[in-house]
């Protein structure tokens, strides 16, 4: 911001402060000068009061200028007429009696005064206000009557013309004195530039009342200037242009500080002042005439009927204060009724949004957030005591989504809620945690009762439901916490978490009570989680190749990568301690991508030496991912490693959790992988539950057996007829389907020598190779070929 805009800015805010400031210097400066510079002085003090509301007016442009204007007019006439005055004085030596040119002038300032205030009002009006105005305006008749115009009409040598400008000024301060009240008490609550109006109007009335009350009679006036009249006159000039400076000019409905604290209309305190003080002054002054004989009809009549008037106003004025009160009353007591009822209404409402923040909003039992209050509250007021807490999680509720839909998931939800309250003594607690899980807490019990309330649920949930005209059936899985103090509410629900989790791992349908070894097992689950991101970051990760050997020639076709991992400091992790963790924790995906590209990379120079072929096994969810394609694509691609010379293997189990519909998206990707030449191996053949249904199902090539069908050795007693059937069986089977059968855990040379009479064509186990690093494969892969040529 350039320092012209601050200054500007700085001038706009703070000018009036500025006029008032100099203007109050001249106020105490002005009643001490001679007459002479006293005129002068009241020229000065006009032309800079007309030079400043000038300058107001083109720097807060109000919206309406009008009245500011007619107020620059009125201070120019009556500048012009004290400057006439000034003139005349010094040209004829004495001082101007009344109807001169000046007086004229100093006349015309008055109608376009009256025209300003008028304007600033607006055309709003309450009645209470004209009713205060007038009464204002009486009591100053009252007053300017007694000490004023009586002494201009009581035989003083004034006459005519003379006379009637003579009796001109208090009547035009009367005019003045109604307008101004009418400023006030009308209308919207007035801005601070009108309260300075209203203060200069005072002023000037000041000033004219006592000058006229010195002068009263007097042709020319032969009494000295007083000194209030003189500060009276100076100060309504400085106020005009104050009031034509301050910024809420432009802002006619602003209310002023001074306004608020004044209030809406005349004060009773007031009123009675002015009822009293215009009858105590005539009375006065008509004690004073009858003294001396001078009193006329005129001197008691118009101080009557004015005074008569102004009662007849406060009575007016009176009924407006007791039907305003009244309707003020009708408005508190509506008001306080309307309260009332918004307090009661906020009450129930706050109820409402209490019950919302802590229900469920489908079966309005308790939600997460109440079963923790509740839990807290249980612990910390019931220390010493047990308290039973269930954790229910619905077996198979997805399944009802799935097939059925949200809307009859929701009324199975509400069904299970209502047959597991009717379970719930009163004083505990049920309480939906979100989708189909439930919790109870039952406070001040023993283990042996949550034990009978958890069998209880579990009977309750395996009876059928009949939602939306279907019979349903679930079953529930519930882990078991008995909780005492110390135990946190996030302790307590992250062990019972616990037991659930090893309901459902337990298969699902059963109750499973909390143990240490539980947390135990998770504390392990965490840390092996954690190590598992570290061997991903630090490259802790390593693959080793067990060959896969050729029965008819002893060379090594492929060889398997297998993942081992040993963090540092410690000893090799086994495969069967991580690669569960690494599926739960959703990390196999990332580590299989991992194991591919690591093992395409290897194999290449294995492939392009030898023609080994590589297999790479792939886990559950890396299939289920709908982007498992893309993946083997880009690594083949970066690798450079030709689609052939990889074989991807998957078990059976993989498939068989997956539903129909996940299974045909499965077999869908592993035909568009192999139609680019990768093979597909099932590994671990004969451990599924439906392994014959899907091979005519899935693009395969290789059939890998388990070593579970495998018959041990029995060293010279050789192997019996029923130990062959299954392993026959299962080579037969993929011979018929025109499969490449690769038996696993081959131990022993009569094992080899058996599959080998078998016609089993490929072998992989200890007995010819054990898996190595790639550094030590190489060596291997050429003495194969030596072996099989």
């Amino acid at each position: 911001m350039s320092s012209r805009l601050r200054r500007l800015r700085r001038l706009r805010r703070y000018a009036w402060r500025y006029v008032s400031g100099l203007g109050a210097a001249t106020v105490v400066v002005g009643p001490f000068l001679p007459w002479a510079a006293t005129q002068a002085l009241y020229g000065l003090a006009g032309l800079a009061s007309v030079a400043a509301a000038v300058v107001g007016i083109r720097l807060h442009r109000p919206a309406s200028a009008r009245p500011w204007w007619l107020l620059v007019g009125a201070v120019s006439m009556a500048t012009l007429g004290n400057v006439y005055w000034s003139v005349e004085f010094h040209l004829t030596g004495q001082r101007i009696p009344f109807g001169s040119l000046g007086d004229w002038i100093y006349l015309s300032a008055y109608p376009l005064l009256v025209a300003s205030l008028w304007t600033m009002a607006g055309r709003g009006a309450r009645r209470t206000g004209l009713v205060d105005s007038a009464i204002v305006t009486s009591g100053l008749a009252v007053l300017m009557w007694t000490l004023v115009i009586d002494g201009f009409l009581d035989g003083y040598p004034l006459a005519g013309a003379r006379l009637a400008i003579a009796m001109a000024f208090p009547v035009f301060d009367l005019v003045v004195v109604a307008v101004a009240a009418r400023l006030l008490f009308t209308g919207n609550t007035p801005p601070m530039a009108h309260l300075l109006a209203a203060v200069m109007v005072a002023a000037l009335i000041t000033a004219d009342m006592v000058h006229f009350a010195d002068t009263a009679g007097s042709v020319v006036g032969e009494v000295a200037h007083n000194p209030v009249s003189t500060a009276g006159w100076l100060l309504g000039l400085v106020f005009a242009g104050a009031a034509s400076t301050h910024p809420s000019i432009s802002r006619p409905t602003e209310a002023g500080p001074l306004r608020l604290r004044l209030g809406l209309g005349l004060q009773p305190g007031v009123q009675i002042v002015l009822a009293l003080l215009g009858p105590a002054v005539t009375a006065v002054s008509l004690l004073d005439e009858l003294t001396v004989g001078e009193a006329e009809s005129a001197d008691v009549l118009v101080p009557l009927v004015t005074t008569a008037v102004m009662s007849m106003l406060l009575v007016v004025r009176q009924q407006q204060f007791a039907r305003t009160a009244t309707a003020r009353a009708a408005d508190l007591a509506a008001q306080a009724s309307t309260l009332t009822r918004a307090l009661e209404e906020q009450r129930a409402l706050q109820e409402r949004l209490s019950h919302q923040t802590l229900h469920d909003p489908l079966t309005d039992l308790a939600n997460r957030l109440l079963l923790q209050e509740r839990l807290g509250h249980a612990l910390s007021r019931r220390a010493g005591g047990a308290h039973g807490l269930l954790l229910l999680d619905l077996d198979g509720f997805k399944d009802v989504n799935d097939t059925l839909g949200h809307p009859v998931g929701d009324e199975l939800l509400i069904a299970v809620a209502m047959r597991l309250g009717a379970l719930v003594p009163d004083g505990d607690t049920l309480a939906r945690l979100g989708g189909d899980e439930f919790a109870i807490l039952l406070e001040e019990t023993d283990p042996e009762r949550t034990v009978t309330v958890a069998t209880a649920v579990l009977e309750a949930i395996r009876q059928p439901f009949t939602v939306a005209g279907v019979e349903l059936s679930l079953t529930t899985s519930i882990g078991l916490h008995t909780v005492r103090s110390p135990a946190t509410v996030a302790e307590a629900l992250r062990d019972v978490d616990l037991a659930l989790y090893a309901a459902k791992s337990a298969g699902k349908n059963q109750v499973a009570v909390f143990t240490e070894w539980l947390r135990s097992e998770r504390q392990d689950y965490a840390q092996t989680v954690a190590g598992l991101r570290r061997a991903l970051k630090d490259d802790e990760f390593e693959l080793h190749y067990q060959p896969l050997v050729d029965l008819a020639t002893g060379g090594v076709r492929g060889v398997e990568a297998l993942l081992r991992w040993s963090p540092p400091g410690q000893g090799p992790v086994p495969p069967s301690a991580f690669i569960p963790v690494a599926e739960q924790s959703g990390l196999i995906g990332v580590i299989g991508d991992w194991v591919l590209r690591r093992a395409c990379t290897e194999a290449r120079a294995w492939y392009e030496r030898y023609g080994t072929t590589v297999s790479v096994n792939v886990a559950g969810p890396q299939l289920r991912d709908p982007g498992f394609p893309d993946t083997v694509r880009r690594v083949l691609r970066d690798t450079g490693l030709p689609p052939q010379a990889l074989t991807l293997e998957i078990t059976e189990t993989d498939l068989v959790a997956t539903t129909m519909a996940e299974a045909d998206e499965v077999i869908a990707r592993l035909v568009g992988i192999r139609e680019w030449g990768v093979r597909v191996a099932i590994d671990d053949f004969g451990t599924g539950y439906s392994s014959l249904s899907y091979l005519r199902q899935l693009p395969v090539d290789i059939l890998k057996i388990d070593r579970a069908f495998i018959p041990q050795d029995r060293g010279d007693a050789g192997f019996r007829p029923d130990d062959l059937t299954l392993t026959r069986a299962i080579v037969d089977l993929g011979a018929s389907l025109r499969l490449t059968t690769v038996a696993e855990g081959v131990e022993t040379a009569a094992q080899a020598d058996m599959l080998r009479e078998l016609n089993c064509p490929v072998v992989q186990g200890y007995h010819f190779y054990r898996p190595m690093p790639a550094r030590d494969l190489a060596g291997v892969l050429a003495g194969s070929v030596a072996v099989a040529a």
